[in-house]
Formats: C-alpha cells, structure tokens, sequence
C-alpha cells in the first residue's frame, strides 16, 4: 500500500475509469455486475456520468505512481436511503487490504442517511463474496439470471393488445403491485411520479381493473431499457396474459423508446418465468449473486 493515493474521481476521471472497469470486468473471478453488465465504454461512459451529474453517483479510485490500481464506486438514492455497490475492484498483490480501504473511504463519502448497502457479484466472483461477507453483508438465498434480447431476436406475434396505464387503472395498480412485490425498492407511487421521464407501465385491464402490468425503465444514456417489474394477478395466470405484456413491453422499449436491446433479472425459482421469457427471445448472458446489509443510522 506504499505509494498509494486515494480520491474520489471527477467528471474527467470517467474516460480511463470505465476503460479500467470493462478490462478488469472480463474474467468472471472478478465481475461485478453493479459495474458492468455489458455495456460498451461509449454507453457505460454515458451512464456513470448521468448518475454523477444528478448527484447520484460516486467513485473512489486507489492510483500508484499515476497509475490506476483500485476503484470502488456506488450509486445512491436518498430518498431510498440504499446505495448499490460498484466493486471492490483491484489490482494489487494485497488485493483485501486495497479493497477494505477502498470500501472505508467510499462509505465516507456517502450521503448519512444512507441505511442499505447492495452488491451484486458474478457467482463466480468468490474473492469478492468472501470480502462482502468480512464486511457483514448476507447473501441471498437465491441466484439471479440476467437476460438480454436484441433487435434481431424480436419474436414476431399478433398477441400483444396492450395500453399505457391510464389515471382509471392507477388505484388498481397500486394493489395489484403491492401484493406482488411487497419489498420493492421503488413504491407503486414513486414510478407513477416517473412516468414518461425513466419509466412507463404497460397494462392489461378490463375497465379500470389491471390484470397485469410490465415496467419498464428506459434511460437516455443506457445501452439498454430495462423490463424490471413484471405480474399478472393470480386468478389470470396462464391465460396468455403474460406473454401479451412481455411482447409489449419489447416493442415500446425498441420502438417507442429507441433502446438498442432489452434487458431483465430473474431469480432462479423462477423457472417458469425463465422459459417464457426465452420464448419470446431473450437470451442467458450473467449469473449473479446479491448481496446485502443494514447499516445502523
């Protein structure tokens, strides 16, 4: 650790940090998916400094001699009061040294009322999941598939007939969402307040009724939209209903929002969900594994 400075990167730093991150991203023994899932440098780039200029992003680099040799960032969410974990990413002989010092200074530089951490590792990440588990962090109990779908891998179907969500069906979604993902990190009112800006829903209802929903995000750096919450309520499942929304959502990711591809998380007791969802095109890219941990505020 001799010769190591450490500071939080600038908006100038980001050029040669995500060309870092992506190399030190390829070898899955040193992936984290919170970093890279992916994305181009151009597209990455683009991402990080949004965050960053919204005040919702921060890195701190480890340099030797000039040179890179550690970086550990997170994005942030005060109102949520969580962070997501970049990291630790390091390239030293006395890697765990390097990452507790990065993940000291890094949690320094977070907003106070900061209450949850997350981290979200490739599997067989294992160096890091053992330096998140010195650290207090549980992991959960379940693996998690990332899932990809580009333009070309479309399925082409008439079974899609589904609209925006409109302020009839907005009651309706709340319940049906708070009964399907009771511990979300954003609330059924929070994604209504981001309509048309990074997120929109699509409906199945009858009258004011919702049947099922899909959101999505679609932000305008991103080298992807993103399908993140997807259901059909109990008594309407295997009726076809989540095939429609899937293929809709598709479509107003590409189309409408001009995404370049589509990606998804699902959990691996989702094996159904996973075969639906390769059925209309998506393809197997990342395993992962989260992580957390509730800090004392």
């Amino acid at each position: 650790m001799e010769n190591t400075t450490f500071r939080v990167a600038q908006r100038d730093d980001y050029d040669g940090l995500v060309r870092w991150l992506i190399g030190m991203s390829q070898l899955p023994a040193q992936h984290c998916l919170h970093s890279w899932s992916g994305e181009d440098a151009g597209s990455l780039r683009g991402q990080l400094l949004e965050y960053w200029e919204d005040s919702e992003l921060c890195y701190v680099m480890a340099l030797q001699h000039g040179a890179l040799v550690g970086a550990m960032g997170s994005e942030y969410d005060e109102e949520l009061k969580r962070a997501w974990l970049h990291g630790p990413h390091a390239a030293s002989k006395d890697w765990n040294h390097l990452a507790r010092e990065l993940f000291d200074r890094l949690l320094a530089e977070l907003p106070v009322c900061i209450g949850q951490l997350d981290a979200y590792l490739n599997v067989d990440n294992g160096r890091g999941r053992r330096f998140y588990a010195k650290q207090g962090f549980k992991e959960r109990g379940n693996l998690s598939y990332e899932f990809w779908l580009a333009p070309g891998d479309r399925v082409v179907s008439g079974e899609r007939s589904c609209s925006l969500i409109g302020k009839e069906h907005e009651a309706s979604f709340k319940q049906l969402y708070a009964a399907l993902f009771p511990g979300a990190y954003y609330s059924a009112e929070r994604l209504l307040r981001m309509l048309g800006q990074s997120h929109q829903v699509l409906v199945i209802a009858e009258s004011r009724e919702v049947l099922g929903f899909a959101v999505v995000s679609f932000e305008k750096s991103a080298f992807a939209g993103e399908i993140q919450f997807f259901g059909v309520r109990q008594d309407r499942r295997r009726q076809g209903y989540g095939k429609r929304l899937l293929l809709s959502a598709i479509d107003w990711l590409l189309d409408t929002a001009g995404v370049p591809r589509v990606t998804l998380n699902v959990g691996e007791e989702l094996v159904h969900a996973r075969s639906l969802y390769e059925s209309v095109g998506f393809r197997q890219q990342f395993t992962g594994i989260g992580l957390s941990k509730t800090l004392n505020t």
